[in-house]
């Protein structure tokens, strides 16, 4: 059995729905499966066939919206471990397709105990001049104003998800998104105000529903982003319930690249007109991103 036939079969037991009712049921959800039958769903149940990627996607999002992602239940448990089971085959499409998106040293192998919280990691503030140093860098000149005083108090704050990878006070890379209001992701995505103009007033409560902005992401190799994107994944899932939307501000055109086979749709772009780079403004539901092309077929 796949984790998918796993989840079918388990969600229809907890809720104690004959096959013949949990087909009607998808019916209900989506008029896709209006072609489903008992005998179809049986195959899907034991794993002897796997539906297509569509409806694949479509169980995933039939099962978030009956609240199985949310509870800790079997369903829960068992789509934790395929996130969880996502470094291995995730890192392999990173080998394909992002070489020269991020930094490449091999013989830096390191592994999930590698990965601590930012803000209350012995010597954060080194780690965050670090992350600073490299998104200053990586921008035009004079555009990064945050410093390190605000950057620490919106990785503090309990609603954001900042992450590091270190060794032996080495920074090897890091993961960082700070969960905003859904206005406030608008305003940056649209460039209507700076993405580092950003406040703790802007942020979200821990259980608020809003948008993850993604402000930082960098990983010395390729398993390296590949644990800390398994991390942010996990964490998206543990949080489905509170995370609306992903968003993404780049003036990178490499960025651009992560709308093609994660789920991230650019819905905004244009030319700044004081320091006059081009820029890109994403923003997708966040199931469009749990539940991706790529995503669904390396691990559903």
């Amino acid at each position: 059995m796949n984790t998918l036939s796993q989840l079918l079969s388990a969600y229809r037991k907890t809720k104690y729905l004959t096959q013949k009712e949990m087909v009607e049921e998808l019916f209900t959800f989506n008029s896709d499966f209006s072609g489903l039958n008992t005998v179809t769903l049986s195959r899907w149940e034991t794993g002897t066939t796997k539906p297509s990627l569509k409806k694949r996607k479509y169980l995933l999002s039939f099962f978030a919206a009956n609240k199985c992602f949310s509870e800790r239940t079997t369903c829960y448990k068992l789509g934790h471990q395929a996130y969880e089971d996502l470094y291995v085959p995730l890192s392999a499409v990173f080998t394909r397709n992002y070489q020269y998106l991020i930094g490449n040293f091999p013989e830096l192998n390191v592994d999930f105990s590698s990965l601590h919280p930012l803000s209350c990691f012995p010597h954060a503030d080194e780690h965050i001049e670090h992350i600073i140093d490299i998104e200053t860098v990586t921008n035009v000149e004079g555009y990064y104003t945050l410093d390190k005083e605000k950057f620490h108090s919106l990785c503090a704050h309990p609603s954001s998800f900042a992450i590091i990878c270190e060794r032996k006070r080495q920074h090897l890379g890091h993961f960082v998104m700070f969960k905003v209001k859904n206005h406030v992701a608008k305003d940056i995505v649209y460039h209507r105000r700076n993405e580092h103009s950003l406040t703790t007033d802007d942020l979200c409560a821990e259980n608020e529903k809003g948008t993850y902005y993604i402000h930082a992401l960098y990983g010395k190799n390729l398993q390296i982003a590949a644990l800390l994107n398994v991390k942010a994944y996990i964490h998206l899932y543990e949080n489905l319930d509170f995370v609306e939307n992903i968003a993404i501000f780049s003036s990178r055109n490499d960025g651009v690249l992560l709308t093609k086979d994660y789920g991230i749709k650019c819905v905004a772009k244009g030319k700044d007109v004081h320091f006059g780079f081009g820029w890109h403004g994403m923003l997708s539901p966040v199931e469009d991103i749990l539940f991706s092309d790529t995503v669904v077929k390396l691990i559903f």
